[in-house]
């Protein structure tokens, strides 16, 4: 299952670029969910508006599923060069240990913004902290839901899914590879663009319209990572999106425009019937992989290349991902009173956003002990070192362990 040689492959770079830009729009989505009217989120400005959400239905549909095939695609590459082992060690010391942090330490200034929003919390926020800590604590009461009492993942729910998922992948490693699966695959690669789209589309309409919506992100999210690992190193797959990007574009932009529309239309509006939402529901699915591919096939054009500065922001992905949404909303609710406006508040929230996570990543970076705390690859010493304790302690002990405790 594991070690297959990937050497003959070069390396790929548009994916690299396409991860790095998929996560920094997190900033900009999530910022945008400070103003939307119409959206829940943790914490809200004063300046509401529902014209944001045209903007944002841009990027909803398929800002995950992008990112959870990129995910794919990368296990397939680390699969390949890692023992079993070696590969279940690493990405549970890559995905848990920054999970942990994240859930002690990050998200908490998210649920204060929120309770000093919706309930008048009077607390300072080291008050506030060292009652959070307290699972029966009655400040608590009206906010239960989560992986313990008022204790949750928030935006962090990717990295708790992804672990459990990689899980699950390696479960069914021995089917996918088998060589009649391989050749399967090489075969539906080797057919039109149109004909591979509906193929990839039909899983996911029928997901949408047997799963319920308030969790479908989670099976959505399973079967992209399946896609991107099963179409990992398919050449064929990629030239045809290449050569294929300007219809895919246009119909993009054509569905965007229906998107909106229905949004407005259907899913606004109290009275609309069954099959109008289901009909929307089946179009904002087609728009969500038409996205996805749309992405990987202008990556193919435009980024297909290295430059000294991807490693880097590479590395900084993680951070970024794991502290940006509580900048965010720590800001936004600093700014709060304030009143800067609602031109100055969103761009000096987006601003501020990006440099503080990168100084925060600088500093990390900076120290090798911090380093898996947040999902960076520490130097080659380090690193060897994690690994040597990690199999002293025990995958097979911890692991079952933490996926009780996160479940």
């Amino acid at each position: 299952m594991f070690n297959h040689s990937c050497e003959s492959l070069p390396r790929r770079y548009e994916l690299d670029w396409l991860r790095v830009l998929a996560f920094g729009l997190l900033i900009f989505y999530h910022t945008g969910m400070l103003y939307s009217q119409s959206w829940g989120f943790h914490f809200k400005s004063q300046y509401l508006s529902s014209g944001v959400e045209n903007a944002m239905l841009l990027l909803s549909p398929w800002r995950m599923g992008l990112i959870w095939f990129i995910s794919g695609v990368a296990l397939r590459f680390i699969a390949a060069r890692l023992s079993f082992w070696d590969f279940l060690v690493s990405r549970s010391i890559l995905i848990l240990l920054p999970l942990l942090v994240g859930i002690w330490f990050v998200v908490p200034v998210q649920l204060y913004a929120q309770m000093s929003q919706e309930s008048g919390l009077t607390l300072n926020y080291w008050q506030f902290y060292q009652a959070f800590f307290d699972l029966s604590h009655p400040i608590f009461k009206n906010y239960s839901a989560g992986i313990w009492p008022h204790v949750d993942v928030n935006h962090l729910w990717y990295l708790r899914s992804l672990w459990q998922f990689t899980l699950l992948l390696v479960l069914i490693l021995p089917l996918l590879h088998l060589s009649k699966v391989q050749a399967l695959i090489t075969y539906l690669c080797e057919q039109s663009l149109l004909i591979i789209f509906i193929v990839l589309l039909l899983p996911l309409c029928a997901l949408k319209l047997s799963w319920p919506s308030d969790t479908f992100r989670y099976p959505m999210g399973a079967l992209f990572l399946l896609y991107g690992y099963l179409l990992a190193w398919q050449p064929v797959f990629y030239n045809q999106l290449l050569r294929c990007w300007r219809v895919l574009l246009g119909l993009f932009i054509v569905g965007y425009l229906l998107v909106v529309a229905g949004y407005h239309i259907i899913w606004q509006n109290p009275a609309s019937s069954q099959w109008q939402i289901t009909s929307m529901d089946m179009l904002y699915t087609t728009q969500r992989l038409l996205g996805v591919v749309l992405m990987l096939a202008l990556a193919q054009r435009f980024l297909n290349r290295n430059h000294p500065i991807l490693s880097k922001l590479n590395g900084a992905v993680f951070p970024f991902y794991i502290l940006h949404q509580s900048v965010i909303i720590a800001l936004a609710f600093w700014f709060t009173p304030m009143q800067l406006g609602v031109i100055i508040e969103p761009l000096a929230i987006i601003s501020l956003t990006f440099m503080i996570c990168w100084f925060f990543y600088e500093v990390i970076s900076g120290f090798d002990v911090l380093c898996p705390l947040f999902g960076i690859k520490p130097s080659g010493q380090y690193s060897r070192k994690l690994r040597f304790y990690a199999r002293l302690i025990g995958f097979g002990i911890i692991s079952p362990l933490m996926l009780v405790l996160l479940i």
